[in-house]
């Protein structure tokens, strides 16, 4: 019989809650320590003037996960965290004045400013998107996602969509629509993966899939709702949540996970950890190199990196002529590669949410909020993105918003590559971690074979947004349970 007893969680985003949640209603005494002063990391929000800010995440899809995920923890999701959909998810405007507009019930509408669209044809070829792609996002959300990565896994429960996951999203695409501004707002739908579509790998088609099909969602009060709810299980049975307490180590003794050192503290004793910042992180700076396997260290050295981000966030006194929670004034499809090369001088594209276009109460009334996200260089390291530098492009994007639309700026909010590393604990600004076109092979495992230390986070499971890190709390936790014999 085990003799685990008390567990210390590094980190309070949705991971390491549903990661305590699940191992405190298990009985086991823990314990959570955050660097900040909040709980939910890049699922927070931040009030300010007024305005309520995402921290990170913007939107919620799939919501069955966050079911099942709250059924997990012993709480009632929609009586504790209330969603509202999203009647507008997305508009693309092309370089012609072409806008393409999605709403929440598999309809397109298109404003084509020369020729004309065959709109029969379009909602047949959507069917036929939804006809071939809908059980594949079935597969993956009700069995791949709710268990541990395995390839033989996916081997075993798809092998009849195989042959569909091949390609890119571009060639997908291609092979789906026959309208070229259709597959260019398609493809500009999955802008927030960081890389153009010629890149992105098919399966990222998914999140387009799961918006047509099932739509886009926001939690009554912001994205910051969802761990204030999450961490409800871990309050209820017991658990113990500290802020303000970043940890700077994770002790071994005898081979084992003995004490977290963590600032301002003495040496906190514990029988086992979850960590669940990034894998780069928990074996690349938070244990002694000699307690770090091999293995663990060639995936540090060799992690692909997913893209690095600036956001500017502006609070409005007023409101603006848009009807879509995410807007993107594009190129085509082929030509989408030109979104992601910078210009510090020119913003030529626009990549920009209005959350208040779904919740107009996270601004003041008659207000409003934007979030623009200006292409930036990928080679230029976090620690370089000082002050001037985010304010030169700062001035570029707000020139090309404003020539657009008429502003009134009460409040304005920039994150950087910067602020995400040191702020948000990022690894080095990268803002998903591992990026959207790695292997499996590059994930961290739940279990990495030091006695009483497991790893959680997007680092260790494939996908995006809030089901998937709160997921990965799930299986380390699991993952303790098994292995420690509880």
């Amino acid at each position: 019989m085990s003799k685990i007893k008390t567990v210390e969680i590094i980190g309070g985003g949705v991971s390491g809650l549903t990661a305590g949640g699940l191992l405190s209603r298990e009985g086991l005494n823990v314990r959570l320590f955050e660097a900040n002063d909040k709980l939910g990391g890049c699922c927070a929000n931040t009030e300010l003037g007024g305005y309520t800010f995402n921290d990170g995440a913007m939107f919620l899809i799939l919501p069955r996960i966050l079911d099942y995920i709250f059924k997990r923890l012993g709480l009632d999701r929609p009586s504790l965290l209330p969603l509202r959909k999203i009647r507008a998810p997305f508009s693309t405007t092309l370089p012609d004045g072409t806008i393409v507009l999605f709403d929440d019930n598999k309809g397109v509408t298109i404003e084509k400013s020369n020729g004309t669209l065959n709109i029969i044809k379009l909602q047949k070829e959507i069917e036929s998107m939804l006809k071939n792609w809908e059980p594949v996002l079935n597969l993956f959300a009700d069995d791949i996602f709710l268990h541990p990565f395995s390839f033989w896994r996916f081997l075993v429960k798809g092998w009849r969509h195989l042959h569909m996951i091949r390609g890119t999203v571009a060639s997908e695409l291609n092979k789906l629509f026959s309208d070229e501004a259709v597959r260019a707002a398609m493809s500009a739908a999955l802008f927030y993966i960081g890389v153009p579509p010629h890149k992105t790998p098919v399966l990222s088609l998914l999140g387009l899939v799961a918006i047509q099909s099932e739509g886009m969602y926001l939690p009554e009060g912001g994205m910051g709702k969802i761990p204030e709810a999450m961490s409800l299980s871990l309050e209820n049975n017991g658990g113990e949540i500290h802020l303000n307490s970043k940890t700077d180590k994770i002790v071994l003794k005898n081979g084992r996970v003995y004490g977290l050192e963590v600032e301002g503290q003495d040496l906190v004793e514990l029988d086992a950890v979850i960590s669940t910042v990034s894998g780069m992180k928990t074996f690349g700076s938070l244990l002694n190199p000699e307690d770090v396997p091999k293995d663990m260290k060639r995936k540090v050295q060799s992690a692909p990196l997913s893209s690095k981000a600036l956001v500017i966030q502006l609070g409005l006194s007023n409101k603006v002529d848009v009807h879509s929670h995410i807007n993107n004034i594009c190129p085509l499809m082929e030509e989408q590669y030109e979104v992601f090369m910078p210009d510090e001088n020119e913003v030529k594209w626009l990549v920009y949410y209005v959350p208040t276009v779904s919740m107009p109460e996270l601004a003041p009334p008659g207000g409003s909020i934007i979030e623009l996200f200006p292409a930036i260089k990928q080679d230029v390291p976090a620690n370089d993105w000082d002050e001037q530098k985010k304010e030169k492009i700062v001035e570029s994007a707000l020139s090309a918003f404003s020539s657009r639309y008429d502003i009134d700026i009460a409040v304005k909010r920039v994150i950087s590559p910067k602020d995400y590393q040191d702020s948000m604990h990022l690894y080095k600004g990268a803002v998903y971690g591992l990026s959207p076109a790695s292997y499996p092979r590059a994930l961290f495992p739940h279990n990495p074979r030091i006695r009483g230390l497991y790893q959680a986070g997007q680092t260790t499971y494939p996908g995006y947004g809030v089901g998937a890190a709160a997921m990965s709390g799930i299986f380390a936790a699991e993952a303790l349970l098994k292995t420690e014999g509880i």
